[in-house]
């Protein structure tokens, strides 16, 4: 071998071996990162998920066209769920806000798949905010009593209402919504999308107005 193309593989084997080291240093990085701290680089994957868009069969609440959209992933049996539910009817009087529901019934919430079915059978009548209000403003615990006595009280027919909730006629169309959110990596409730950017839990009053720019009553 000639003594330039001897040089010019030596100075490859090096740049060669200058990567490689590169690369297992960054391996090893990433490795020490995910052992310290488990979720990160799914929480970056997250991030990077596009935000979900207003659908035609959407359950929405206010102003179609308003300047801000909350999105909001939820449980009727879920506490945070309920406090975020009246903090969001403080806010739809203080700003302009369209307010969309999706369901997401936790697995260790028994009786949420079950609400969710009886509020999109409320939803046939044309009452589901009035009954999803009605579950997040319960004064008692939610049994399987709960969802016909909630729809006679509110005057709904209460035989048609009883009969689609029996049948399970929605439960397809909310298990679509559960699968969805999954694949967004949605585990906790409340989790919702302001304007497309994502809060996992429950997000105080306070901060909630300065997210949609509220303007409190004096």
């Amino acid at each position: 071998m000639k003594p330039a193309e001897a040089k010019k593989t030596e100075i490859f084997s090096k740049k060669f071996l200058v990567v490689l080291l590169i690369l297992s240093i960054l391996t090893n990085v990433i490795l020490v990162i995910q052992q310290r701290y488990p979720n990160i680089l799914s929480g970056m994957q997250i991030a990077f998920l596009p935000a979900p868009k207003v659908l035609p069969f959407d359950h929405v609440r206010g102003n179609p066209n308003a300047r801000y959209t909350v999105i909001e992933y939820a449980d009727f049996q879920c506490p945070f769920c309920a406090q975020f539910h009246q903090s969001m009817g403080t806010i739809m009087k203080e700003a302009d806000v369209r307010w969309v529901y999706r369901h997401f019934p936790l697995k260790n919430h028994s009786l949420a798949p079950k609400a969710a079915e009886a509020s999109e059978c409320a939803a046939d009548q044309g009452k589901f905010w009035e009954y999803s209000d009605a579950l997040f403003g319960l004064k008692s615990d939610m049994t399987d009593e709960t969802f016909v006595t909630l729809a006679r009280q509110m005057g709904l027919d209460g035989t048609s209402f009883e009969k689609s909730l029996g049948a399970g006629k929605h439960n397809d169309a909310i298990a679509v919504q559960v699968r969805d959110a999954e694949k967004m990596g949605i585990s906790v409730t409340p989790t919702l999308y302001v304007n497309g950017k994502r809060f996992d839990g429950l997000v105080p009053l306070e901060a909630l107005r300065t997210l949609v720019n509220a303007k409190p009553a004096r």
